[in-house]
């Protein structure tokens, strides 16, 4: 993955000490020092809060990758401009907590191959756009090495050729799921939300969004809707409408993806895109993944991950949880 390698860990080679010390927290911040993880209230309707160190605003240039994002089939729930010879996503993204040297919580982000970045940071990076969102309940200050919480991402990056991905993912870890004998019967709803960038009239737009998804276990089968897209401050994006078309899953628990398709109050829009998701526990009652859609007439193109359960979600962890000590 060209972002998190190539020109960028040449650079973060000489950078990457510093940027574990450096962090971008405020005096407030949970954790064991000023430059730990931070997280701030929930966006507007959504049960998502913005890390802090990770809120960077995305250019312009980044609208093409969007679209070139929006087709390519996603891996496991990772989606990005940089795809392999089959069109499917090449890296993988992950975020785990640690301890930087100083003993400050920080997330790492990662390709599957080596480390990417520590956030907070606030040292420039290269070209490489980066924002963070999570389930984490505002107000507690846990040791979250020990704290499930899921986070999702988006990122561009704008050196040489323009690229940009989302993700979604768990830390302390994605569980391995296995649907057994005690999995649902019959359809189950589930609702949540999503965040990524909209391209349109030129500009690229940070956004939220609602997601309903409809799984049958039947026919083992799941898709969905995404809407009501908006601003992070709450101001409509427009009537878009992005289809998660119906994809198979296994009863292994693997990943599952499908085709998008999309439509405004005017009518349905020409184009396509592809969306991917996996579950996060055995049960089938909850699920994360990425989904994008570009219209053929390059008017406006969305690229996002969401997450969504079956059942009413105060957000990550649980303030009783027990918190780990030391590093």
């Amino acid at each position: 993955m060209r972002p998190f390698g190539g020109l960028f860990c040449a650079v973060l080679g000489v950078l990457l000490l510093t940027l574990a010390a450096c962090g971008g927290g405020d005096d407030s911040a949970p954790g064991t020092g000023s430059l730990s993880i931070s997280w701030g209230p929930r966006l507007d309707t959504s049960q998502l809060s913005a890390l802090s160190g990770a809120e960077d605003e995305f250019g312009p240039e980044a609208a093409g990758a969007l679209a070139r994002a929006a087709r390519a089939v996603p891996n496991s729930a990772s989606q990005s401009s940089l795809v392999d010879g089959d069109g499917r996503t090449a890296d993988e993204m992950s975020v785990q907590v640690v301890r930087d040297d100083e003993g400050n919580l920080v997330h790492e982000v990662t390709d599957g191959a080596r480390i990417a970045v520590l956030v907070p940071f606030h040292l420039p990076r290269q070209g490489l756009d980066l924002a963070l969102f999570t389930d984490l309940i505002p107000g507690i200050e846990p040791d979250l090495s020990s704290y499930p919480h899921e986070v999702l991402g988006v990122w561009a990056w704008d050196v040489d050729d323009s690229e940009a991905g989302v993700f979604w993912s768990m830390s302390p870890s994605i569980p391995a799921v296995e649907l057994g004998a005690e999995s649902p019967v019959g359809t189950a709803t589930y609702e949540g939300g999503a965040v990524g960038l909209q391209g349109a009239a030129g500009t690229v737009t940070k956004f939220l969004a609602d997601a309903e998804m409809v799984a049958d276990f039947d026919s083992r089968t799941v898709g969905g809707t995404v809407d009501g897209f908006r601003t992070v401050t709450g101001k409509s994006l427009g009537d878009l409408s992005v289809a998660l078309d119906a994809a198979a899953f296994s009863a292994e628990g693997d990943p599952f993806s499908g085709d998008t398709s999309a439509e405004t109050m005017s009518g349905a829009l020409a184009g396509g895109g592809k969306w991917g998701g996996r579950w996060s526990d055995g049960e089938g009652r909850a699920m994360g993944g990425t989904f994008g859609f570009a219209a053929d007439d390059a008017s406006v193109a969305v690229l996002g991950a969401f997450t969504a359960s079956s059942g009413a979600q105060d957000g990550g962890g649980n303030p009783d949880d027990p918190v780990a000590t030391g590093p």
